[in-house]
């Protein structure tokens, strides 16, 4: 009894992996690489619909719904975006808490999430962030996008202000250990892996600004400002960046 139970687990393991491997995405990494997000979205909804378990859709629900709020200049928009992805995030670790990229963007988009509810919700989801990134790094050390993320954790948690580390001190013990010079080496992998995006250049930048290392920061926003963007994020990284440059020369 137990071995035709077995066999009929099998079966229906095979047959789901089927399915699964047979999902095509071509469609709406297309329309990605055009930064059509929210064409991709539906797409990606669909196939969900059709493949429910596919911690890989869920992933990509999250990634794409991370670029629909980022590239939304309304904050009740942003918020919508980031919780949508949190919740897609949340689902594909569900499915496989060793997935590389849903380690990843649970860590991003609950660091999104709290920088958009306030300093004592950023605090506490940083840890979070920390922690899932850094399992992503573990499953996958050859993503670009995970090495940015820690950059910018350190970024984000040297540059908290005075009154900030004082609500951090009320919440915790004391704050988690970060800096710059931390987040430049991140950023620095990130840019390693991947020369071409211009985040990385733009965030290096802006760490080298906040060491006062002037040259090295110009030097960041003029890669920033000759790489191709490819959606309106980029742009509007690229006009600060030549608002920086003035204040750097």
């Amino acid at each position: 009894m137990r071995s035709k139970i077995a066999l009929l687990l099998l079966i229906f393991l095979s047959s789901q992996l089927t399915a699964i491997s047979s999902t095509n995405f071509q469609d709406a990494d297309s329309l990605r690489s055009k930064s059509r997000y929210q064409e991709e979205l539906e797409i990606l909804k669909k196939l969900n619909e059709e493949h429910p378990q596919n911690e890989i859709i869920y992933w990509k629900i999250a990634r794409v719904n991370f670029d629909l709020g980022e590239n939304s200049l309304e904050k009740e928009e942003k918020k919508k975006y980031f919780y949508q992805g949190f919740e897609a995030a949340k689902k594909a670790l569900d499915i496989n808490p060793n997935s590389a990229r849903a380690n990843h963007w649970y860590a991003v988009l609950i660091g999104r999430i709290g920088m958009l509810e306030g300093t004592k919700q950023k605090i506490t989801n940083s840890y979070q962030v920390k922690k899932y990134a850094l399992k992503a790094i573990e499953l996958d050390p050859e993503y670009d996008g995970t090495y940015h993320l820690l950059g910018r954790w350190h970024y984000e948690i040297a540059d908290l202000s005075w009154i900030e580390k004082k609500i951090a001190n009320l919440i915790y013990e004391k704050l988690p250990e970060a800096s710059f010079d931390k987040a430049i080496d991140f950023f620095n992998s990130a840019i390693h892996i991947n020369p071409d995006e211009i985040r990385h250049h733009f965030w290096l930048g802006k760490t080298y600004y906040q060491t006062e290392e002037n040259t090295k920061a110009e030097n960041c926003f003029q890669k920033v400002l000759q790489l191709e963007s490819k959606d309106e994020a980029d742009k509007l990284m690229q006009t600060e960046a030549e608002d920086l440059l003035e204040k750097v020369k």
